[in-house]
């Protein structure tokens, strides 16, 4: 059996999305313009796990197709044993919408952006292995490089991308005196 991330897995994240998103605004007050911005990331995130964790393939004919494979075993605990390739460039080009995003959801600092990095890149290994675990066999390599990778992705959008993004936009403001509508307010505070 293969488990796809539609039917009632979609369902059931598109229902969280929009209790978060009526949290959002109804309990903590925020702006429209912050909620695009929570939409914009709840839907990249939606592309992360749909990439990184599924399918998720659990059946007795894979398990006696992957036999003798063990989930430890193959498991990567080594940083850069295996060298780098397209796959671990893949990695850090997955996880710059994250460093990028980030601050216009919350007051980011390299400090908040490095831990959310690491926690991002742990819970998607995690993830995979949680589900090789499940199937009985792994069909996704748990590995640190991934983790080092995705925390690099991370930093790259947030140190790089940002804030010569901010640079620009601010500069463009100020230039041309532009007027501040919602997004863009939401923009230049960020």
């Amino acid at each position: 059996m293969a488990y796809y991330f539609s039917g009632w897995i979609l369902y059931s994240y598109i229902i969280i999305f929009l209790i978060l998103w009526s949290l959002l605004k109804l309990k903590f007050k925020k702006s429209y313009a912050y909620l695009l911005f929570f939409s914009i990331m709840y839907v990249y995130l939606y592309k992360v796990i749909d990439l990184t964790q599924f399918p998720i393939y659990a059946d007795e004919f894979q398990r006696s197709t992957f036999d003798g494979q063990n989930v430890w075993r193959e498991m990567n605990l080594i940083p850069f044993k295996n060298g780098f390739s397209k796959t671990s460039l893949l990695n850090i080009v997955m996880t710059i919408p994250l460093g990028f995003g980030l601050p216009f959801l919350i007051k980011a600092s390299v400090k908040k952006v490095f831990i959310i990095g690491v926690l991002a890149g742990l819970l998607l290994e995690l993830g995979q292995l949680s589900s090789a675990l499940y199937a009985g066999y792994t069909f996704r390599s748990v590995d640190i490089d991934d983790l080092i990778l995705n925390l690099s992705g991370t930093l790259i959008g947030y140190l790089v991308l940002f804030k010569l993004f901010k640079i620009i936009f601010v500069y463009l403001v100020k230039k041309f005196d532009i007027k501040l509508n919602s997004i863009t307010k939401q923009i230049y505070n960020a």
